[in-house]
């Protein structure tokens, strides 16, 4: 079982914790972590969650999770991509590109421009279903069709828009 911080609205760490599957107490947060991969073609790799996932089954997102007791969320996003679907992550070249608050989670979200062969990766079943190299464009359709993680995606949009020159 995964053990978080309980974390104030400033992000700092309580002392306190609690288990991945309680309810995030009223005025408290949790942190978690998320990786945009970009290849040589500006194409992102994102991943579709486990028809067995609780929250958000069967929708496109990046790679990410939940920052547990003792880990940074850069180990974090190295753990999740290992797990996920098998890649090792090239960890001098990760970026930090935004920090910000969504919901019960204060969120670290790093860049990496990485060349990954989709067929070198093996996927965790009951976390992901599907993987592809998307382009921005794509990204922005299925935002519009809900299949893809909008609160994500919304604190990215510009920055990768820029990063990616579209």
């Amino acid at each position: 079982m995964e053990i978080w911080d309980i974390l104030d609205e400033k992000g700092n760490k309580t002392g306190k914790t609690m288990q991945k599957g309680e309810k995030v107490p009223t005025g408290y947060y949790h942190t978690g972590a998320d990786i945009w991969i970009i290849n040589s073609e500006n194409k992102i790799l994102i991943q579709k969650r486990s028809p067995m996932k609780r929250q958000s089954p069967n929708v496109w997102a990046m790679t990410g999770g939940s920052v547990v007791k003792g880990e940074t969320s850069l180990q974090t996003i190295e753990r999740e991509t290992m797990e996920e679907m098998g890649i090792q992550l090239n960890m001098e070249e990760v970026q930090l590109i935004n920090h910000y608050r969504t919901g019960e989670v204060w969120l670290d979200t790093y860049l990496i421009k990485q060349e990954i062969d989709l067929k070198d990766i093996i996927m965790q079943e009951d976390e992901v279903s599907e993987v592809k190299w998307a382009t921005y464009e794509e990204i922005e359709e299925l935002v519009k069709e809900n299949q893809f993680l909008e609160n994500r995606w919304e604190y990215v949009r510009d920055v990768l828009k820029n990063i990616l020159k579209v």
